[in-house]
């Protein structure tokens, strides 16, 4: 209040006393939060409000409300109070939520290229070609879909609003430390994909944006902060990645890391490329599958892939298409399904609830995905885990075993005598290669 009778010589709460005091950073979210405060607060005045007033509504958007209802209120607020909100402003809050989240992020501040083609997914979805809907009927949409989407805008409000008689007036220049940086899961680099010969990143093609509006959808598992845990190598000694040492230095917790497992740009498109890549990771993996026209489609797995003739997954299992459109598909318990040698039963990868008519259906030869009865010729698959650090590393250490042992499988030890009647010792003899030891018997 003071400030708006330094500024303003006015009695009450200013829009430009709010903006400037409380959101310098952020004017748009700013002016539809002072927008909303003085609809609520029934005031008659154009450009104020009472400080009684303004302090009844503070108390009110600080409340505990149920997460359906904070969605309402934000998609109201961005609908400037309207029953109806437009496809503009419907992006606005989009665009809001994921600049907080960037500037939040625990690397430092990031943008991405792909965030409009992600953004306009969700519209799309949501508007289904009209222009206006419902502010009701878009805050259900994105309770089903993106439940998380308005979580870090209020809580960077609430933040704002409970501290700012702390730092009125001081530089605003630093990103302020909400706690909004451990809400997007961070793309883990000490694993990363083979480049083209080009130098290019073509091969990493999962967009930072994806990954945030990911984090507003899936389930916790997918996404939570882990607790920083050592891991222990087989022979005894403690490992820790650079990123889980930097940790330890700071606190005990950081964001969700993704690691890539498989990507068929540089690890060839296959069943058999799949499981090598994949399997025995025991933990949370997100499945991307790319088919023709656009078009993409996401398995969240809770546990780690098995080959099965039955279907599999625990209740945090989810099916989502990314584009051209934004939506949940199915979400529960046994909606996955992934065969490729046992006989009498389908091949490939299955995804929904029920097996006579599942959701996603890719063939056994990986070079189709077929949705809703729909086939799209499939260009890649890439998949990320989303567990703890050493399930990766046990991977790993599975996989350095496997080759030791298919080493030693290679190294058959033959003798004179049985060298005579080997079949390659015949080959080598069409080929007119000189042969020693005819004289064993």
């Amino acid at each position: 209040m003071q400030k708006s009778v330094e500024e303003d010589s006015v009695q009450g709460i200013t829009c430009r006393a709010f903006t400037s005091t409380l959101f310098p950073r952020y004017p748009d979210l700013s002016l539809r939060l002072f927008g909303y405060l003085h609809y609520s607060s029934g005031s008659t005045t154009v450009d104020r409000i009472s400080q009684s007033a303004f302090k009844s509504q503070v108390d009110k958007l600080l409340s505990v409300i149920s997460d359906e209802s904070l969605i309402e209120v934000y998609v109201k607020m961005f609908a400037a109070c309207n029953p109806e909100i437009s496809r503009e402003n419907y992006r606005d809050l989009i665009m809001t939520a994921y600049k907080l989240a960037m500037d939040h992020y625990p690397e430092g501040a990031q943008t991405c290229i792909k965030i409009y083609r992600t953004v306009q997914a969700v519209i799309d979805s949501t508007f289904h070609r009209k222009e206006n809907v419902s502010v009701p009927f878009a805050a259900h949409w994105l309770g089903v879909h993106c439940p998380k989407l308005v979580s870090g805008v209020h809580k960077y409000v609430v933040h704002v609003l409970t501290t700012a008689y702390r730092t009125a007036g001081q530089n605003v220049t630093q990103t302020e430390q909400v706690g909004l940086e451990l809400t997007t899961p961070v793309l883990d680099k000490s694993f990363t994909f083979t480049t083209s010969s080009s130098g290019d990143n073509s091969s990493v093609s999962l967009p930072l944006s994806q990954v945030w509006l990911l984090a507003t959808s899936l389930p916790p598992l997918f996404t939570k902060p882990q607790q920083l845990t050592p891991s222990t190598s087989s022979n005894g000694i403690t490992s820790q990645s650079s990123h889980l040492i930097l940790v330890k230095m700071i606190g005990s917790v950081f964001p969700s890391h993704w690691v890539p497992l498989y990507n068929s740009n540089s690890q060839g498109l296959g069943a058999n490329r799949f499981l090598t890549h994949v399997l025995n990771y025991r933990g949370a993996t997100l499945v991307f599958l790319r088919g023709e026209g656009g078009v993409e489609f996401m398995l969240g797995s809770s546990s780690e892939w098995k080959e099965s003739h039955q279907y599999r997954g625990e209740e945090n299992c989810v099916i989502m298409q990314l584009l051209p459109e934004y939506h949940v598909i199915e979400r529960g318990p046994k909606i996955l399904y992934l065969n490729t040698s046992i006989r009498g039963y389908p091949k490939g990868i299955r995804a929904g609830s029920d097996p006579r008519k599942p959701a996603i259906v890719v063939n056994e030869d990986f070079n189709k995905v077929t949705y809703k009865e729909i086939p799209y010729h499939l260009i890649s698959v890439e998949v990320w885990g989303c567990g703890k650090p050493e399930q990766r590393e046990a991977q790993l250490e599975i996989k350095k075993w496997e080759i030791k042992e298919a080493e030693k499988q290679r190294v058959v030890k033959i003798n004179a005598a049985e060298w005579v009647d080997h079949p390659d010792r015949y080959l080598l003899e069409l080929a007119g290669r000189p042969v020693y030891n005819n004289t064993a018997s």
